[in-house]
Protein backbone atom coordinates (compact mmCIF):
# COMPACT_ATOMS: atom_id res chain seq x y z
CA UNK A 1 0.00 0.00 0.00
CA UNK A 2 1.30 3.46 -0.80
CA UNK A 3 2.23 5.75 1.93
CA UNK A 4 -0.35 8.63 2.92
CA UNK A 5 0.84 12.20 2.60
CA UNK A 6 -1.25 14.23 4.80
CA UNK A 7 -1.31 17.74 5.42
CA UNK A 8 1.03 17.81 8.67
CA UNK A 9 -1.82 18.86 11.42
CA UNK A 10 -4.09 16.42 10.28
CA UNK A 11 -1.08 13.81 10.29
CA UNK A 12 -0.28 14.25 13.69
CA UNK A 13 -3.97 14.67 15.05
CA UNK A 14 -4.72 11.11 13.33
CA UNK A 15 -1.08 9.87 15.05
CA UNK A 16 -2.80 10.69 18.14
CA UNK A 17 -6.21 9.13 17.53
CA UNK A 18 -4.28 6.10 16.86
CA UNK A 19 -1.80 5.87 19.56
CA UNK A 20 -4.73 6.50 22.21
CA UNK A 21 -7.40 4.37 21.35
CA UNK A 22 -4.51 1.39 21.21
CA UNK A 23 -3.60 2.60 24.43
CA UNK A 24 -7.07 2.62 25.85
CA UNK A 25 -8.61 -0.31 23.92
CA UNK A 26 -5.38 -2.69 22.38
CA UNK A 27 -6.75 -4.54 18.95
CA UNK A 28 -9.83 -2.99 19.28
CA UNK A 29 -9.49 -0.50 16.18
CA UNK A 30 -8.61 -3.17 12.85
CA UNK A 31 -9.58 -0.61 10.46
CA UNK A 32 -9.38 3.40 9.73
CA UNK A 33 -9.96 5.44 6.80
CA UNK A 34 -10.31 9.06 5.97
CA UNK A 35 -13.30 10.47 4.07
CA UNK A 36 -14.62 14.24 3.92
CA UNK A 37 -12.23 17.29 3.23
CA UNK A 38 -9.00 15.66 3.97
CA UNK A 39 -9.77 12.75 1.06
CA UNK A 40 -10.99 15.77 -1.21
CA UNK A 41 -7.83 17.55 -1.08
CA UNK A 42 -9.80 20.32 -0.02
CA UNK A 43 -9.01 20.58 4.23
CA UNK A 44 -8.21 23.97 6.10
CA UNK A 45 -6.84 24.68 9.44
CA UNK A 46 -10.58 24.99 10.52
CA UNK A 47 -12.10 22.13 8.74
CA UNK A 48 -12.67 18.83 10.98
CA UNK A 49 -11.39 15.32 9.95
CA UNK A 50 -13.71 13.12 8.95
CA UNK A 51 -13.08 8.94 9.28
CA UNK A 52 -14.72 5.68 9.08
CA UNK A 53 -12.94 3.45 11.98
CA UNK A 54 -13.84 -0.47 11.92
CA UNK A 55 -13.96 -1.84 15.24
CA UNK A 56 -12.73 -5.76 15.70
CA UNK A 57 -15.88 -7.06 17.56
CA UNK A 58 -18.89 -4.31 17.64
CA UNK A 59 -21.02 -6.58 20.29
CA UNK A 60 -18.43 -6.42 22.86
CA UNK A 61 -20.55 -5.03 25.57
CA UNK A 62 -17.00 -2.90 27.09
CA UNK A 63 -16.17 -1.72 23.31
CA UNK A 64 -18.72 1.77 24.22
CA UNK A 65 -16.80 2.56 27.50
CA UNK A 66 -13.58 1.97 25.58
CA UNK A 67 -13.93 3.97 23.28
CA UNK A 68 -15.36 6.77 25.46
CA UNK A 69 -12.72 6.71 27.43
CA UNK A 70 -10.35 6.50 23.93
CA UNK A 71 -12.08 9.55 22.66
CA UNK A 72 -12.01 11.66 26.46
CA UNK A 73 -7.95 11.18 26.04
CA UNK A 74 -7.84 12.40 22.17
CA UNK A 75 -9.65 15.49 22.65
CA UNK A 76 -7.23 16.24 25.70
CA UNK A 77 -4.39 15.80 23.32
CA UNK A 78 -5.84 17.33 19.83
CA UNK A 79 -7.48 20.69 19.31
CA UNK A 80 -8.83 19.45 16.05
CA UNK A 81 -12.12 17.36 16.12
CA UNK A 82 -12.35 13.75 14.53
CA UNK A 83 -15.49 12.77 13.79
CA UNK A 84 -17.01 9.54 12.16
CA UNK A 85 -18.72 6.32 13.01
CA UNK A 86 -17.17 3.39 14.99
CA UNK A 87 -18.37 0.46 12.43
CA UNK A 88 -17.86 -3.43 11.64
CA UNK A 89 -16.49 -5.09 8.83
CA UNK A 90 -19.78 -6.40 7.32
CA UNK A 91 -21.19 -3.05 7.95
CA UNK A 92 -18.94 -1.85 4.66
CA UNK A 93 -19.77 -4.55 2.48
CA UNK A 94 -23.82 -4.16 2.50
CA UNK A 95 -25.95 -0.58 1.43
CA UNK A 96 -25.83 1.82 4.44
CA UNK A 97 -28.56 1.73 7.12
CA UNK A 98 -29.47 2.46 10.28
CA UNK A 99 -27.54 0.76 12.64
CA UNK A 100 -26.73 1.65 16.66
CA UNK A 101 -23.12 1.95 16.27
CA UNK A 102 -20.99 4.39 18.26
CA UNK A 103 -20.18 7.67 16.52
CA UNK A 104 -19.06 11.09 17.21
CA UNK A 105 -20.10 14.40 15.55
CA UNK A 106 -18.81 17.86 16.07
CA UNK A 107 -16.17 16.29 18.53
CA UNK A 108 -19.26 14.80 20.77
CA UNK A 109 -19.14 11.11 21.48
CA UNK A 110 -22.51 9.51 21.01
CA UNK A 111 -23.79 5.37 21.73
CA UNK A 112 -27.39 6.30 20.99
CA UNK A 113 -29.31 7.51 18.10
CA UNK A 114 -27.93 6.75 14.42
CA UNK A 115 -24.74 8.17 12.94
CA UNK A 116 -25.62 10.24 10.09
CA UNK A 117 -22.34 9.60 8.46
CA UNK A 118 -23.98 6.50 7.89
CA UNK A 119 -25.01 7.33 4.07
CA UNK A 120 -24.23 6.57 0.36
CA UNK A 121 -22.72 9.50 -0.19
CA UNK A 122 -20.02 8.67 2.61
CA UNK A 123 -20.09 5.26 1.71
CA UNK A 124 -19.12 6.22 -2.36
CA UNK A 125 -16.61 8.95 -0.85
CA UNK A 126 -15.18 5.66 1.01
CA UNK A 127 -15.27 3.68 -2.01
CA UNK A 128 -13.84 6.13 -4.19
CA UNK A 129 -11.49 8.38 -2.27
CA UNK A 130 -10.87 6.94 1.12
CA UNK A 131 -7.78 6.62 2.26
CA UNK A 132 -6.45 4.04 4.33
CA UNK A 133 -4.54 4.39 7.46
CA UNK A 134 -5.40 0.85 8.56
CA UNK A 135 -6.66 -1.95 6.89
CA UNK A 136 -6.96 -2.86 3.48
CA UNK A 137 -7.58 -0.15 0.67
CA UNK A 138 -10.64 1.07 0.35
CA UNK A 139 -11.21 -0.91 -3.12
CA UNK A 140 -11.06 -4.02 -1.98
CA UNK A 141 -13.34 -3.64 1.05
CA UNK A 142 -16.36 -4.29 -1.18
CA UNK A 143 -18.35 -1.36 -0.29
CA UNK A 144 -21.62 -1.14 -2.29
CA UNK A 145 -22.12 1.74 -4.15
CA UNK A 146 -25.43 2.76 -5.97
CA UNK A 147 -26.05 5.96 -8.10
CA UNK A 148 -29.82 5.70 -7.54
CA UNK A 149 -29.73 5.66 -3.77
CA UNK A 150 -27.20 8.62 -3.91
CA UNK A 151 -29.36 10.97 -6.06
CA UNK A 152 -32.44 9.93 -3.38
CA UNK A 153 -30.33 10.60 -0.33
CA UNK A 154 -29.10 13.91 -2.07
CA UNK A 155 -32.68 14.89 -2.69
CA UNK A 156 -33.83 14.12 1.08
CA UNK A 157 -30.99 15.52 2.37
CA UNK A 158 -32.19 18.74 0.57
CA UNK A 159 -35.66 18.64 1.21
CA UNK A 160 -35.59 17.42 5.10
CA UNK A 161 -32.53 19.56 6.03
CA UNK A 162 -31.51 21.92 3.52
CA UNK A 163 -34.56 23.78 3.26
CA UNK A 164 -34.96 24.53 6.71
CA UNK A 165 -31.64 26.16 6.67
CA UNK A 166 -32.21 28.69 3.63
CA UNK A 167 -35.57 29.71 5.29
CA UNK A 168 -34.12 30.52 8.52
CA UNK A 169 -31.19 32.20 7.43
CA UNK A 170 -33.39 33.93 5.01
CA UNK A 171 -35.81 35.22 8.14
CA UNK A 172 -32.82 35.97 10.16
CA UNK A 173 -31.46 38.51 8.02
CA UNK A 174 -34.97 39.65 6.47
CA UNK A 175 -35.99 40.41 10.15
CA UNK A 176 -33.17 42.64 10.97
CA UNK A 177 -32.04 45.79 8.64
CA UNK A 178 -28.87 46.59 10.32
CA UNK A 179 -27.35 43.78 9.22
CA UNK A 180 -24.64 44.56 6.63
CA UNK A 181 -22.17 41.72 7.08
CA UNK A 182 -21.91 38.29 9.24
CA UNK A 183 -19.21 35.70 9.48
CA UNK A 184 -18.44 34.73 6.03
CA UNK A 185 -18.22 30.55 7.87
CA UNK A 186 -22.16 30.86 7.65
CA UNK A 187 -22.26 31.72 3.83
CA UNK A 188 -19.33 29.32 2.81
CA UNK A 189 -21.65 26.52 4.69
CA UNK A 190 -24.95 26.82 3.26
CA UNK A 191 -23.98 27.60 0.01
CA UNK A 192 -21.06 25.77 -0.54
CA UNK A 193 -23.42 22.38 1.24
CA UNK A 194 -25.45 23.09 -1.17
CA UNK A 195 -23.76 23.31 -3.70
CA UNK A 196 -22.12 19.77 -2.87
CA UNK A 197 -25.70 18.12 -3.43
CA UNK A 198 -26.22 19.44 -6.71
CA UNK A 199 -23.08 18.12 -7.57
CA UNK A 200 -23.71 14.95 -6.85
CA UNK A 201 -27.21 15.19 -7.97
CA UNK A 202 -26.04 15.96 -11.35
CA UNK A 203 -22.99 13.96 -11.74
CA UNK A 204 -23.48 10.89 -9.34
CA UNK A 205 -19.95 11.85 -8.41
CA UNK A 206 -18.79 13.92 -5.27
CA UNK A 207 -16.57 16.83 -4.89
CA UNK A 208 -15.11 19.25 -2.18
CA UNK A 209 -16.70 22.04 -0.86
CA UNK A 210 -14.25 24.39 -2.63
CA UNK A 211 -14.36 22.50 -6.05
CA UNK A 212 -18.65 21.77 -5.73
CA UNK A 213 -18.42 25.81 -5.12
CA UNK A 214 -16.48 26.60 -8.25
CA UNK A 215 -18.49 24.19 -10.38
CA UNK A 216 -21.74 25.75 -9.15
CA UNK A 217 -21.14 28.91 -10.12
CA UNK A 218 -20.72 27.44 -14.11
CA UNK A 219 -24.06 25.49 -13.12
CA UNK A 220 -26.24 28.46 -11.71
CA UNK A 221 -24.55 31.89 -13.20
CA UNK A 222 -26.79 33.93 -11.49
CA UNK A 223 -25.38 32.77 -8.09
CA UNK A 224 -22.04 32.62 -9.21
CA UNK A 225 -20.95 35.76 -7.71
CA UNK A 226 -21.97 34.84 -4.38
CA UNK A 227 -20.64 31.24 -4.82
CA UNK A 228 -17.01 32.17 -5.57
CA UNK A 229 -17.29 34.64 -2.69
CA UNK A 230 -17.92 31.59 -0.73
CA UNK A 231 -15.24 29.73 -2.06
CA UNK A 232 -12.64 32.63 -1.29
CA UNK A 233 -13.82 32.53 2.25
CA UNK A 234 -13.39 29.42 2.97
CA UNK A 235 -9.59 29.89 1.64
CA UNK A 236 -9.36 33.27 3.24
CA UNK A 237 -12.12 33.40 6.51
CA UNK A 238 -13.97 36.79 6.29
CA UNK A 239 -16.86 38.86 6.05
CA UNK A 240 -19.67 38.16 3.79
CA UNK A 241 -22.32 40.84 2.33
CA UNK A 242 -26.38 40.91 3.01
CA UNK A 243 -26.85 40.47 -0.06
CA UNK A 244 -24.81 37.20 -0.80
CA UNK A 245 -26.30 35.85 2.52
CA UNK A 246 -29.47 36.91 0.91
CA UNK A 247 -28.31 34.86 -2.17
CA UNK A 248 -27.42 31.35 -0.53
CA UNK A 249 -30.66 31.04 1.00
CA UNK A 250 -32.27 31.86 -3.06
CA UNK A 251 -29.53 29.47 -4.19
CA UNK A 252 -31.04 27.05 -1.67
CA UNK A 253 -34.32 27.46 -2.64
CA UNK A 254 -34.24 27.03 -6.29
CA UNK A 255 -31.83 23.88 -5.85
CA UNK A 256 -33.87 22.08 -3.52
CA UNK A 257 -37.03 22.65 -5.76
CA UNK A 258 -34.96 21.65 -8.83
CA UNK A 259 -34.04 18.22 -7.60
CA UNK A 260 -37.56 17.80 -6.02
CA UNK A 261 -38.82 17.85 -9.65
CA UNK A 262 -35.92 15.88 -11.02
CA UNK A 263 -34.46 18.90 -12.79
Amino acid sequence: MEPVLLPAPVAEALRVWVDTHDEVAPGVIEGLYVVGSVALDDWTPRSDIDIVAVVADPSDPDLPGDLAGAHALVRQRTSIPIDGPYLAWGDLVIPPMAAQRPWVLDGEYHVDGESFEINPVVWYTLATYGLALRGASPDRLGVPVDLGDRRSWVRENLQMYWRGVGERLRAEIEADDTIETAGGEVLEWVALGVARMLYTWDTGDVASKSAAGTWAAGRAPDFADMLLAAVNLRAEPGLATRAHLLDAAAFTDVVVENVSIGV
